[in-house]
């Protein structure tokens, strides 16, 4: 299968992959940095989200803040940037023909940052803000508690963004060697999809070098830190945080799978089969035959080395033990009774649908280059994907399921006015 995408290696080390679109009227850019909250240290948990925000406060064409947003905008474009637990991204979309302002704009952010000490001390309280929303929002938080559970004290535990104490301990030293220690070409991946050339692009980023601080911190940086894989909490473990609030929330999971584990294509397939739409098996019955939530749903994640699966609810906190017993019988009845033909090809069709529809836009698609280039062995087509989710079996779904899945595997974070741990408890060994 030839590759819908191009490749170069610039002489400086950053790897340049495109995907012309055609018919396409924009072009999307995507610059990823391999640095994440996972290798940060409990002293320095945030920087990376930290250091993401700063860069937006002045660079060396734009000294101002503002300044080279409002150059992208002004040409109808987008400009924002995303801290991840293993990467930091910086992007951009805009019309075609100005595809050289978004290679600019990723350029200034990420490799010719002014990185004040001023701006340092007027984001502090923004980031701030940040994690208080984040607290303040149940069913964003829940997924913090449930990852706290199942990966602390692992970086992968943490909250992206770091604590509030953290962030306010954060230092402008530390933040210039971890931008000097981790921004590097040498790690960088570009990535470009749309109406574009490749061999523009290549020119155009063929200089690219670090060009960032240079007031008063002496010294190279650190490379980022391998971490090892985290040991994941035992079966049965509960995490219960009280609040009062009018509505309970849930996080009830296991470990999953890393990224190149051959079983990643069957968890997809049966996290459509379980909840992914409407028609998925806990909508149907914990929504619609039950009444027991207003939503309802699978979730996973895959990292270098480790991932999880669960399953998210929001519901009426007195139904609590019925909405986690719903939950444990659909997981069981997945591995102990075999999906049917109609359920595992409607699940294809909508994992590929979903995959397929993405992918008409620039902006996915140069998300999807640039993911592939940095965290995989290699960039995989849409159409090998769409191919090894044709090749999953029933039979691989049901061992894929008895393997991840055993409900004696599940552990629980519950976020609401909840003060008693013994029901769950109770509930979630039978």
């Amino acid at each position: 299968m030839t590759a819908p995408h191009q490749r170069t290696v610039q002489p400086g080390g950053l790897r340049v992959v495109t995907q012309a679109m055609p018919g396409a009227r924009s072009a999307s850019v995507v610059l990823l940095v391999p640095v994440g909250s996972r290798h940060e240290d409990d002293a320095h948990a945030g920087l990376s989200h930290l250091l993401e925000h700063l860069v937006f406060k002045g660079t060396r064409a734009h000294p101002e803040a503002g300044s080279l947003s409002q150059m992208v905008e002004g040409i109808g474009g987008t400009v924002n940037a995303s801290t991840d637990r293993e990467l930091t991204v910086f992007s951009a979309k805009v019309p075609a023909e100005r595809v050289r302002v978004a290679l600019e704009a990723v350029r200034e952010l990420a490799l010719r940052p002014l990185l004040r000490r001023a701006d340092l001390s007027s984001e502090k309280p923004i980031i701030v803000d940040e994690i208080r929303m984040y607290v303040d929002s149940p069913s964003d938080h829940i997924f913090t508690l449930f990852d706290e559970m199942l990966y602390a004290p692992h970086p992968l535990g943490r909250e992206i963004a770091g604590t509030i104490g953290s962030v306010r301990r954060a230092t402008h030293r530390r933040v210039v060697e971890h931008w000097r220690g981790s921004y590097r070409t040498m790690g960088m991946v570009l990535a470009v999809a749309g109406a574009i050339d490749h061999d523009d692009v290549v020119r155009a980023s063929a200089e690219w070098m670090p060009d960032g601080p240079s007031d008063g911190v002496d010294g190279t940086g650190s490379s980022p830190r391998a971490t090892s894989a985290p040991t994941p909490a035992p079966a049965g473990a509960l995490r219960v945080s009280y609040r009062r609030l009018s509505q309970g929330n849930l996080c009830l999971g296991m470990p999953g799978v890393s990224r190149d584990d051959p079983d990643r294509w069957a968890l997809d397939l049966l996290g459509a089969v379980l909840g992914d739409g409407m028609g998925s098996r806990l909508f149907l019955d914990l929504r619609e035959r039950r009444s027991l939530v207003y939503d309802v749903s699978t979730f996973g994640a895959s990292y270098a080395d480790v991932g999880s699966f669960g399953v998210h609810a929001g519901f009426d906190p007195e139904d609590v033990e019925l909405v986690v017993g719903a939950i444990l019988e659909q997981l069981d009845r997945i591995c102990s009774d075999r999906v049917t033909d109609a359920e595992l090809q409607r699940a294809r069709a909508y994992t590929r649908g979903r995959l397929e529809l993405r992918m008409e836009d620039s902006g996915a698609v140069a998300g999807w280059l640039g993911s592939g280039e940095a965290l995989l062995p290699r960039i995989l087509a849409v159409e090998e994907v769409i191919e090894r989710l044709d090749a999953v079996t029933v039979d691989d779904l049901v061992r894929v399921a008895q393997r991840l899945l055993d409900p004696g595997g599940a552990r629980l974070a519950v976020l609401g006015p909840f003060r008693s741990r013994t029901r769950l408890e109770r509930t979630l060994r039978r």
